[in-house]
């Protein structure tokens, strides 16, 4: 099956202007061989063909502009050891939220001073992390936990607040504990400032795409990678989403199911998405 950026290439725009350019490249070489009787005899021909190929090139990008439509193939989800084998991704990239715990909760009584002493000692009791707004992005790391070589963790920081990124190295070292034996990468190399939605969403795209040379640099291609939207506030779920456009990078998060008021019941349960944008003629 052919990659999706060689699909991309082989549209009947990039393969008229390619004659074209061919065509021209041709001529000119003819041109600096023009002492050449064997060149000179096809001299013709070859500005002939050259110049049809540039109009029909030209012709074509005065086209009306292509549509875009997105192929969606049916989402992987994992619910069992055995799918989570299968589907497992050497690298991750992922939000770190806020941590907030779940209502009526002892870690909910924590006074901000506690919460931030219990952060720092990493006290993963005491914070109640599986009844937490965390536990759906460890699920979710988990998963692939069978392949998994490298981690990034996506943290926030206010202007005048920590943001998540204390939680980071809370997120991390649970995962070590739990067996997790890949490398996290995190700090403030990873945060995201929270100006405003703007901002962050540029910011973002350019985080998760940095992250995406890093893996490749580390010998992980990009169908390898998967980039989860699980946790994170709109403008960077936007983002993340927006630096997986080109269709290389599946993106995933944890889902469950809801009863008839649109509630989550359940277990929790990663779902991955692969799609590719394309572009159709009009």
């Amino acid at each position: 099956m052919l990659s999706s950026r060689i699909r991309r290439f082989l549209r009947l725009r990039q393969i008229f202007s390619g004659l074209a350019g061919l065509g021209f490249g041709l001529l000119l070489s003819v041109l600096s061989n023009w002492l050449s009787e064997k060149w000179i005899g096809l001299l013709p021909w070859i500005a002939g063909v050259a110049v049809l190929m540039g109009l029909i090139s030209l012709i074509l990008s005065l086209r009306e502009p292509f549509d875009i439509d997105v192929a969606i193939r049916s989402p992987l989800t994992i619910r069992s050891p055995h799918e989570a084998k299968l589907y497992a991704r050497r690298g991750f990239v992922g939000f770190v939220p806020l941590y907030t715990p779940k209502p009526d909760t002892e870690a909910e009584k924590l006074s901000p001073e506690e919460r931030l002493e219990a952060t720092r000692a990493l006290d993963f009791d005491r914070l109640q992390i599986e009844e937490s707004n965390l536990w759906p992005t460890i699920q979710a790391i988990l998963a692939h936990s069978s392949q998994l070589e490298h981690c990034w963790l996506l943290a926030t920081r206010g202007r005048s607040v920590p943001g998540s990124l204390p939680y980071a190295k809370v997120l991390a070292e649970y995962l070590r504990q739990r067996g997790m034996k890949c490398k996290f990468h995190y700090g403030d190399d990873y945060v995201i400032p929270l100006d405003d939605d703007a901002l962050v969403l540029s910011k973002t795209f350019q985080q998760v795409r940095r992250v995406f040379r890093e893996a490749i640099k580390l010998g992980i291609p990009p169908r390898d990678m998967v980039a989860d939207i699980t946790t994170g506030v709109r403008s960077m779920t936007l983002g993340m989403v927006l630096a997986c456009l080109n269709g290389d990078q599946d993106i995933e998060f944890v889902g469950t199911h809801y009863d008839e008021m649109g509630r989550p019941v359940g277990d929790l349960f990663p779902l991955i998405f692969s799609f590719e944008p394309i572009l159709r003629e009009g």
